[in-house]
């Protein structure tokens, strides 16, 4: 269960990492903001690249939490 939940974890942690090196290449190309005209609405790029920097930390850190419940780490970290 645990081991499903850490490879979830990874796959959402890359899942946000590819957007948020797209949303920082268009940010260093001078893009003030991103227009979503599928939803209507228009994004600050340095605010999209805040929120998805701290969504990949959040998700990188539950990811290391999830590790200490794995049998293997339990082994390594003498619990």
């Amino acid at each position: 269960m645990t081991q499903a939940l850490l490879v979830i974890l990874y796959l959402v942690a890359a899942a946000i990492l590819i957007p948020l090196i797209a949303a920082l290449g268009f940010w260093l190309k001078g893009a003030d903001s991103i227009a979503l005209p599928g939803l209507g609405i228009i994004i600050a790029t340095p605010l999209l690249v805040a929120v998805l920097a701290v969504a990949e930390v959040g998700a990188i850190l539950c990811a290391a939490y999830c590790v200490r419940y794995l049998p293997a780490a339990r082994m390594l970290f003498g619990e």
